[in-house]
């Protein structure tokens, strides 16, 4: 009787024991997991749109089912702004897109594609507070290995994945879980045009002009130059939106008569130099 007590005894501690001992090895293992980011059907094969072009980006646990409540939390690959003491300007990893939060789960198993678009969407906060676009020179001192191409720009993303502790809270433990690093990479657009139209009255004091590149190269400059025999040449620079679009009032000159507006979108990263678009308006006020 007493024996079999002691056999009791020792199968429950050694239970208790292997339980801990589970437990234990279960919480180490979900300290860190294997994540990947998954383009189609495809892993490692990186990202690339023109200006307001759609990235998909599609993340993955391969080590375990997902649970509701957790998170994917972005994070890209930025000069940071400058230190308050060394004044050096420091590449890391910068949490967060300034419009999009992390993605949580809601279902088992369910890990939700997450979209935006490039160039608009990717806005990220410095330490300093300043809203900036990350896309930089894809430079080996920038992204630590060789571009394809030396005059590639985009940036470095990857994704954190935040499971579910005791409490139920999607935390990032002491073995933080991310994805393998991937490129965003601009395509740029390699044929551009301005098409512009005034809007009501032409006069030679003012005239108001609405300017569109296409496609979209999101914020530019366009060069617009006013000629008019025997006047003066003019020669504005304005600037487009996220939109390529803008609209201004122009000055044409001084006096009445026929001037030609000439309007050529100087390229950006995202496209190259368009023509010249040139327009004659008649000013008789």
């Amino acid at each position: 009787m007493r024996l079999n007590l002691k056999v009791a005894v020792f199968i429950a501690a050694a239970m208790l024991v292997l339980g801990t001992s589970v437990a234990t090895a279960l919480a180490a293992a979900a300290q860190q997991e294997t994540v990947a980011l998954q383009v189609g059907d495809e892993m490692g094969s990186g990202y690339a749109a023109t200006y307001g072009g759609d990235i998909v980006i599609q993340p993955v646990v391969t080590s375990k089912i997902e649970l509701p409540g957790e998170k994917f939390s972005f994070q890209i690959y930025a000069q940071d702004s400058a230190d308050a003491v060394t004044g050096l300007r420091q590449w890391k990893w910068m949490p967060y897109f300034v419009d999009f939060e992390d993605i949580q789960l809601e279902d088992t198993n369910t890990v939700p594609a997450f979209g935006y678009r490039f160039g608009m969407d990717d806005t990220i906060i410095l330490t300093d507070g300043t809203a900036v676009s990350p896309i930089a020179r894809l430079a080996t001192d920038t992204v630590g290995y060789t571009p394809l191409t030396p005059s590639a720009y985009g940036y470095l993303i990857r994704m954190e994945y935040k499971a579910r502790d005791t409490s139920g809270t999607a935390n990032s433990t002491s073995g933080k879980s991310y994805t393998e690093t991937e490129t965003v990479s601009i395509i740029k657009n390699d044929s551009t045009k301005v098409a512009f139209s005034k809007s009501g009255t032409a006069k030679h004091a003012g005239t108001k002009f609405n300017f569109q590149v296409s496609p979209n190269c999101g914020p530019g400059t366009i060069r617009v130059t006013v000629k008019k025999s025997h006047s003066k040449t003019l020669t504005y620079f304005i600037s487009t939106d996220e939109n390529g679009h803008t609209t201004r009032t122009l000055k044409l000159g001084t006096k009445h008569g026929t001037y030609k507006v000439y309007a050529k979108f100087m390229g950006n990263l995202f496209g190259v130099a368009s023509s010249t678009a040139v327009k004659s308006v008649a000013a008789h006020r």
